[in-house]
């Protein structure tokens, strides 16, 4: 395991070049009407988001050429196809990184290497989590009703998304039998996006 700060481009430089398989998966939340966001957290975000996985995935993709074969998994989210109020930096990046994901699925298709989006909904993950606990703390009602009448409200099936579910797909999109699929953006959003 190599630890850097993801936002420090001199640190990504530290980081292996050499590999086959690069998963980008860093991200952080912060929840905010546009007038009261602060623009820092707003930068700050997209540099962990979308400018580190650009920049990792320059660093890495020389090897993967050379080698004629490599994996890059951009994890996205929802937000990376479909807008929600108070994200506006995390939608933003999403969506810049859906961008990123296609440009490199084109440009490294003839090197043996494809490119592709995860897009869960909401993963039972620390981050979501904390969001509904402080939904909940903010609007004064139960984390169990922050769950089904905000985060789960759009979704066809009403349960948050387990993060082996997640790493199932993005494990079969590093393997051979995913050689033909690029530049997609595969949702595990419960639904969300089906309507």
């Amino acid at each position: 395991a190599h630890g850097v700060d993801l936002t420090d481009p001199a640190a990504l430089e530290t980081l292996p070049a050499d590999v086959d398989v690069l998963v980008n998966n860093a991200g952080v939340q912060h929840v905010a009407p546009l007038p009261e966001f602060p623009p820092e957290r707003f930068t700050f975000i997209q540099s962990l988001m979308v400018t580190a996985p650009f920049l990792l995935i320059r660093r890495c993709l020389p090897a993967m050429y050379a080698r004629g074969w490599g994996r890059i998994v951009n994890m996205s989210s929802v937000h990376g196809v479909r807008a929600s109020p108070y994200k506006a930096a995390y939608v933003t990046a999403k969506h810049a990184l859906e961008g990123l994901s296609k440009v490199v699925a084109l440009e490294a298709a003839e090197h043996g290497v494809t490119s592709n989006c995860v897009n869960p909904g909401y993963v039972r993950t620390p981050l979501v989590t904390g969001q509904l606990a402080a939904q909940a703390a903010e609007h004064g009602v139960s984390p169990e009703e922050v769950l089904e009448q905000v985060l789960l409200r759009r979704a066809a099936i009403k349960r948050l998304i387990e993060p082996e579910d997640v790493a199932d797909l993005v494990v079969w999109l590093c393997g051979e039998s995913a050689g033909h699929v690029t530049g997609a953006s595969l949702p595990v959003d419960g639904g969300w996006t089906a309507g």
